[in-house]
């Protein structure tokens, strides 16, 4: 009970800290251009909440989300990334998170690496901000130079499950990216049955100027 008790005393703790920091991170500058990987309302879309680890198992520890985008001019300076995700908390106890590793690629229309991030999943996760459904979080970027079209690669290795809408047809803009082999694949995925794929686009949004 003791140990319990710090450990939510810990956290609460860390919430607290973090506050502050994810407040920043969400602060629009006016100057900042916006741009999504979705058109219309999310709530009106069939939305479906997927990690990668789940579905493909432990080879997906090295296979992201990948949203193509282009740079509203050359030299645009990609400053954030905001994502839809939930980490399986409910709630309760048991629904704690254990604590993973998480990452995020900035690549450019060749795939070549831009910017690699990565970071402990708990400051981002619903867990710290007590909130028990899909969560918008946004990790903040040292202003990337991008040019033309280029790609958000987010590696959720079973941390998070992010949001994605399931779609008619495949998309062109979400893809599957596979580390080993620097290859994209498209974003078809079998959620309800297991010989059919179901066409996703991953919920992003992306910010700079």
């Amino acid at each position: 009970m003791k140990k319990m008790v710090l450990l939510i005393t810990v956290l609460s703790l860390l919430a607290l800290s973090l506050t502050g920091i994810s407040a920043a991170a969400d602060a629009k500058s006016p100057d900042n251009q916006v741009m999504n990987s979705y058109e219309g309302n999310l709530s009106q879309k069939r939305i479906v909440s997927i990690d990668l680890l789940s579905i493909m198992g432990l080879p997906a520890y090295f296979i992201a989300e990948a949203v193509k985008f282009k740079a509203p001019k050359p030299g645009w300076k990609l400053n954030s990334v905001q994502i839809l995700g939930w980490d399986g908390f409910n709630g309760t106890m048991e629904s704690i998170p254990r604590e993973r590793i998480i990452a995020l690629e900035v690549r450019d229309k060749d795939l070549n690496l831009l910017y690699r991030f990565a970071d402990s999943q708990l400051p981002y996760s619903n867990f710290i901000r007590n909130a028990t459904e899909t969560y918008p979080f946004t990790i903040r970027l040292p202003s990337v130079s991008v040019s033309d079209e280029f790609y958000i690669c987010f590696y959720d290795r079973g941390a998070i499950a992010i949001a994605s809408e399931i779609l008619n047809e495949t998309s062109e803009n979400s893809f599957i990216y596979i580390e080993d082999g620097n290859t994209l694949l498209p974003a078809n995925l079998p959620l309800f049955k297991e010989n059919e794929s179901v066409p996703l686009n991953w919920i992003m949004t992306v910010r700079g100027n």
